[in-house]
């Protein structure tokens, strides 16, 4: 069964013959799959009202089971310090998270997770869970996974 990377390579192969486009083909795959499961988890997320982002740093959070710095949060969840942050703020608004004086320094501040954001992480995670359930049995099933089908 041919796929749309199959589709794209065709064409490229129809452009530049002399240039070898399986790497391409398989790098494709990926991304595309990684951008359908973002979309998709970007909509379950939503409807239990959290970001990616939000959800990645109450992930980490109860993870670890630690308050944690923004430079830990960030070498944790590949983003900038200044970034963490910044997708802190709206966390600490909402009371999922709260911030507290860094004990090792008394200059920096840690995030902790507030009762609020542990009660919320369980329902969320069980709907991405339920979402990636469902993403792989369409996979194994072979019936033609397409990002605009639900």
């Amino acid at each position: 069964m041919k796929d749309y990377m199959d589709q794209l390579q065709g064409q490229w192969m129809r452009l530049y013959p002399e240039i070898e486009t399986a790497p391409s083909a398989v790098i494709g795959r990926v991304s595309r799959l990684a951008r359908i499961i973002q979309m998709r988890s970007d909509v379950v997320l939503a409807s239990r009202g959290v970001t990616w982002a939000e959800f990645d740093i109450l992930s980490l959070l109860a993870r670890t089971g630690r308050p944690m710095t923004p430079t830990e949060r960030a070498a944790d969840l590949l983003t900038s310090a200044p970034a963490s942050t910044k997708r802190v703020k709206k966390m600490l608004g909402s009371g999922l998270v709260r911030r507290e004086t860094n004990p090792k320094d008394r200059r920096g501040a840690v995030i902790v997770m507030t009762e609020k954001g542990k009660a919320s992480l369980a329902p969320i995670l069980a709907s991405v869970r339920e979402l990636e359930a469902g993403l792989l049995q369409s996979l194994a099933a072979g019936d033609g996974w397409s990002p605009r089908r639900g």
